[in-house]
């Protein structure tokens, strides 16, 4: 009866301990995640914020070199007027003069002052007189009016008009000057910049009608122009923010949520917006929700499945003391030997750690208590990039981050480090060893990018490295030559002495080209006995030449087959060069190609250089 009642007394502190441990555990997963939850928050704001304010002074730029060449016109017109007689001609060239500095209009026209649109010969042609941009313009002459969104009524594209009219020397009215900027043009500009699969662009007038929409799921929206069609977030807001603001809702137009960031146009009546899915911003937090989630749910087991081995070892020892003990210091040893590593710190300096610590950091039992934290980073840089997540801390929120750090040898580690405030300054520390993880990405990344039999750079790693190349050449004004290098009785190893001999062979003369390259330059192997060569910051084609004479030479030597054999093989390249040839990667590598085609031709072993007037031009080795 003792027994069953010291049981049952022992069970009920094991399940309220779990309860405990495991409140615990779900409390700080549920504050890590909060926390990280927080920090895209304010990520995506930001991000949404700045590009708002990047696209409102580019839209007002453009509007303003509009507005210019208005105010031009009209000032260059009304000089033409002041003379005796007005030349029709003369007032249509400076009109196409005009329209000629603003290529982002579709039209730039002048009114007579009853509206109608004068041609060439004076000759009215469209009567505008009744929109009312036109009598705005007239009502305000010293002002630019933009108009709600329209649509042309011959052109039938939706856009925006801006006019300013013209008056003369006594104060009467002589019709406007407008130009007209199609949505179009403003999707084209927004298409420029990288907004996810669910990202968005819109442009609106002052009463909030839909000028321009630019969405990355739907890049070319055929409706809704002119309408007034927006969420109750975006009214809300702009009647608490009317200048800037941002907001998370669903669009109304396509229904996605987004978090989004407006901004007035500054100087001019429009609104721009700029939204980014939700969906595509916390993918990575739902990742890592995911793997913290996972890691606590092993921890939880872990700790339910030590409980249910307290229980049932002390139910099988509780009459003898000396054994409740023993079970009790294995139950110390069980937590000390975990896989997760713990510290408790203050002032930076360990107070406590469990056997794992020691275990992960090459240190013996004690060796760490009292030191202070800084000899496990590998740097001060590091120390007190962590250091700061003590304000952190003492706000009682929880950090985590992944860095290197250092054991005792000397030896860089990954953690998953994470850190908990507890009471008097004190704070939790928990370290998990994920440098297998991280080794696992590095090989996953280098085998992405790399030939498994040579080495080389594969096919992605050239588009990619000859991409950055191009743009630094441009940037640099340096020569930069594609040479598209085939192999010469390359199948015929292959087909007399076997695959085995064949690989020795693209082995070798992978060897052999690194060897005659820079550093700077870039050796691929892109399939088969083809291999594509990047010769980067040459001084001129004498340099070129020596350097393919020195890889023609080279490639060129004997070499071993494996079987005591000898044999030799050569090579046919072909050459294009930046800026002659082009400056686009994939254009170079296809007239190296062809180049390569004129040396086979020419007899092999070889170079040719591309040039358009003389295609078959080539250089032997």
């Amino acid at each position: 009866m003792l027994i069953s009642k010291k049981l049952r007394r022992f069970a009920q502190i094991l399940v309220v301990g779990n309860m405990a441990i495991l409140a615990l555990l779900v409390l700080t997963v549920t504050s890590a995640l909060l926390s990280s939850h927080e920090a895209y928050f304010l990520r995506v704001r930001h991000t949404v914020q700045n590009l708002a304010g990047t696209l409102s002074l580019g839209v007002s730029a453009e509007v303003r070199q509009v507005d210019n060449a208005l105010l031009s016109a009209v000032q260059q017109l009304n000089r033409l007027d002041a003379l005796w007689r007005v030349d029709p001609v003369l007032t249509q060239q400076i009109v196409d003069e005009l329209k000629a500095q603003v290529p982002q209009v579709d039209a730039l026209r002048l009114t007579d002052e009853r509206g109608f649109v004068l041609g060439a010969q004076g000759a009215a042609a469209i009567f505008v007189g009744d929109r009312d941009y036109f009598r705005q313009a007239r009502e305000r002459p010293d002002r630019l009016v933009i108009s709600e969104p329209i649509e042309g009524r011959t052109s039938k594209r939706w856009g925006i008009v801006l006019a300013r009219a013209r008056v003369a020397a006594d104060g009467s009215f002589k019709g406007v000057v407008y130009a007209t900027m199609s949505s179009a043009h403003f999707v084209d500009g927004f298409d420029d910049y990288a907004l996810g699969s669910q990202g968005a662009v819109t442009l609106r007038s002052a009463s909030l009608r839909l000028i321009a929409r630019f969405s990355a799921g739907d890049p070319a929206p055929q409706s809704g122009f002119g309408t007034v069609n927006v969420s109750a977030e975006l009214s809300g807001a702009l009647a608490a923010h009317p200048q800037e603001g941002f907001f998370v809702s669903h669009t109304a137009l396509d229904g996605i949520e987004r978090a989004s960031a407006y901004q007035r146009v500054p100087g001019y009546p429009l609104l721009l917006l700029v939204g980014l899915g939700t969906d595509d911003f916390y993918a990575p937090w739902r990742r890592q929700a995911a793997e913290l989630v996972s890691l606590a749910a092993a921890l939880a087991f872990l700790v339910v499945s030590l409980s249910a081995f307290l229980y049932q070892r002390h139910a099988l020892q509780l009459r003898n003391q000396r054994e409740l003990t023993r079970l009790a210091g294995e139950r110390e040893a069980l937590l000390q030997s975990g896989i997760v590593a713990m510290a408790k710190l203050k002032d930076r300096t360990v107070l406590w750690h469990n056997q794992a610590l020691g275990d992960t950091f090459g240190y013996g039992a004690g060796e760490l208590l009292g030191q202070p934290i800084r000899m496990l980073y590998p740097d001060e840089a590091s120390y007190q990039k962590v250091g700061l997540a003590y304000k952190q801390l003492s706000e009682g929120c929880q950090y985590r981050m992944q860095l290197q750090m250092a054991r005792k040898d000397g030896r860089l580690i990954w953690v998953d480090l994470s850190g908990s405030p507890l009471t008097n300054g004190e704070s939790l520390w928990m370290m998990v060893d994920i440098t297998a993880v991280k080794d696992g990405e590095t090989q996953a990344r280098h085998m992405a990018m790399h030939d498994p039999l040579t080495g080389l750079a594969n096919r992605a790693y050239l588009a990619q490295d000859l991409g950055y190349a191009l743009r630094d050449a441009e940037r640099n004004s340096r020569g930069l030559a594609v040479c598209y290098l085939d192999l010469d009785g390359f199948k015929a190893i292959n087909d007399l002495h076997g695959h085995e001999a064949g690989d020795r062979v693209l082995i070798e003369m992978a060897r052999r080209m690194v060897a005659c390259v820079r550093a700077n330059d870039l050796v691929a192997r892109i399939g088969g006995d083809e291999f594509v060569i990047v010769l980067s910051d040459l001084d001129g084609i004498e340099q070129l030449h020596i350097a393919l004479r020195r890889l023609l030479e080279a490639l060129g030597l004997p070499l071993g087959l494996g079987d005591g054999t000898q044999a030799c093989v050569g090579a046919s390249i072909g050459v294009s060069i930046h800026p002659e040839h082009g400056s686009e990667a994939e254009s170079l590598i296809r007239l190296a190609d062809q180049a390569m085609y004129v040396a086979k031709r020419g007899g092999k072993n070889r170079f040719s250089v591309h040039d358009g007037r003389q295609p078959e031009r080539s250089v032997a080795g």
